[in-house]
């Protein structure tokens, strides 16, 4: 009896390859925008004057701009501003307007290409009321995703008056085409080294001069009475309401992942794989 041989059937391999580039194609177009967030912030003061000397805060602050770091407006190297707000956190920016006990200091809503937190920009705020060159509200914040979605803060909130305390308050980062050479930066290392102290030791009448900044004597017209200060990292999930306290001032944040339609494979791509 003649045994028949099983034809084995070609065409199963060319179609699993086909099926995998297709299906590649399209995690593809989905991974192309998976970075793309929508990003709604306030920023406010709690108007509690309890608040503010309930606790001792410290003034040997050493606050600075780090170098990788953009700004929220409508230049050229900036996060652009939408007019577009999620709808929970709208809902909840209007009973913080109404509420006497809470004043907005700034509310911004951008889309973002999020990076890992070792390379997200920081992010440049001011807000308040402005005392000469600088705001009640300064500093910056990041905002990065990796696994999971993560926001460090390191805003300040100062307080103007009559009295001056020891405190300084760093001038924001020079745009782009500014010169560089009137960089705001400090050499925090040499700051704190002990060549920069035995030369302030061995010269008192220079010692007010050399460790002010320009930035300094630009605030002696508005005494710093305080300054206070929110450095915090909190992880995060998308599409919920996140609120990062403070005793003088706090945060609302609702990061968005903005959704976007796989791109269709053009006609006869699957054909042309087969």
């Amino acid at each position: 009896m003649k045994t028949l041989k099983r034809r084995p059937n070609l065409q199963q391999p060319y179609v699993v390859v086909a099926l995998f580039i297709l299906l590649s194609a399209s995690n593809m177009a989905f991974s192309q925008n998976d970075s793309r967030f929508h990003i709604d912030l306030v920023v406010f003061a709690n108007n509690d004057p309890s608040n503010r000397y309930e606790e001792d805060w410290p003034d040997n602050l050493h606050l600075r701009y780090p170098r990788n770091w953009v700004r929220i407006d409508n230049s050229g190297n900036s996060l652009q501003k939408v007019d577009y707000m999620d709808p929970e956190f709208e809902k909840t920016l209007k009973s913080l307007r109404l509420s006497s006990r809470y004043k907005p200091l700034i509310q911004a809503s951008w889309q973002q290409d999020l990076k890992s937190r070792k390379n997200a920009p920081a992010i440049l705020i001011q807000g308040g009321r402005q005392y000469g060159n600088h705001y009640e509200l300064e500093g910056y914040l990041r905002v990065a995703v990796e696994r999971y979605l993560h926001v460090d803060t390191n805003l300040w909130l100062s307080s103007f008056g009559s009295q001056a305390g020891n405190y300084y308050l760093p001038r924001q980062p020079l745009r782009f085409d500014e010169p560089e050479e009137e960089s705001p930066f400090i050499d925090e290392d040499f700051e704190s080294s002990p060549e920069y102290a035995k030369f302030l030791e061995q010269n008192p009448s220079r010692t007010q001069t050399l460790s002010q900044t320009p930035v300094q004597a630009q605030n002696n017209d508005y005494p710093i009475e305080q300054i206070v200060v929110m450095k915090q990292q909190r992880r995060m999930r998308s599409d919920e309401l996140h609120f990062i306290d403070h005793p003088r001032f706090g945060l609302i944040i609702k990061v968005t992942k903005i959704k976007t339609k796989p791109v269709e494979s053009e006609p006869g791509s699957v054909n042309a794989a087969q």
